[in-house]
């Protein structure tokens, strides 16, 4: 019976174990490049956008907030955009904002604030939905009852994101 590799390092006595080794590894990227770009499915680069709208609204803010926000302006998460828009303004209602107090004898009521209001912001910006997650610029995700610190050109505020149309 015949050894596999002799003494001199050759297999079956007539290749040597590193020219068999150099012959592997070819033919083993051989078959990866085949499987690359014979056998796998080709995925798209950019992936379909879709308009997502939502709504934010700013609880007890200032008049001067009222003021600063206009339809329109581009609108900013300060600490998980990265930097990018997260959409822009497209609507904007105010309200009076109401405040629980408690009375002397230990009910509450719902009573006016003076001088603060309730702003509901409608936001449209690009992105997409997937199993039920609404990513705007792919990295951003937009959920309903995450409180956010937003942005615009002119000021800041924290706000609710109340709803996804």
């Amino acid at each position: 019976m015949k050894k596999i590799i002799d003494e001199h390092g050759r297999v079956f006595g007539k290749v040597s174990i590193i020219d068999f080794l150099v012959i592997l590894i070819v033919l083993v990227l051989g078959a990866a490049l085949y499987v690359k770009y014979n056998v796998l499915e080709v995925t798209s680069v950019a992936g379909k956008t879709d308009t997502i709208t939502y709504a934010v609204t700013i609880y007890g803010a200032r008049e001067y907030t009222v003021n600063g926000i206009q339809t329109g302006d581009v609108i900013y998460d300060k600490n998980g955009s990265g930097g990018n828009s997260v959409g822009t303004i497209t609507g904007k209602t105010v309200t009076d904002a109401k405040k629980n107090q408690a009375l002397s004898d230990g009910s509450t009521v719902n009573g006016d604030y003076v001088g603060r209001y309730d702003i509901t912001l409608t936001i449209t910006a690009n992105g997409s939905v997937t199993d039920g997650r609404y990513l705007v610029n792919k990295t951003y995700e937009v959920n309903t009852n995450s409180i956010r610190t937003y942005y615009t050109k002119y000021c800041a505020f924290e706000a609710t994101i109340t709803e996804i149309i």
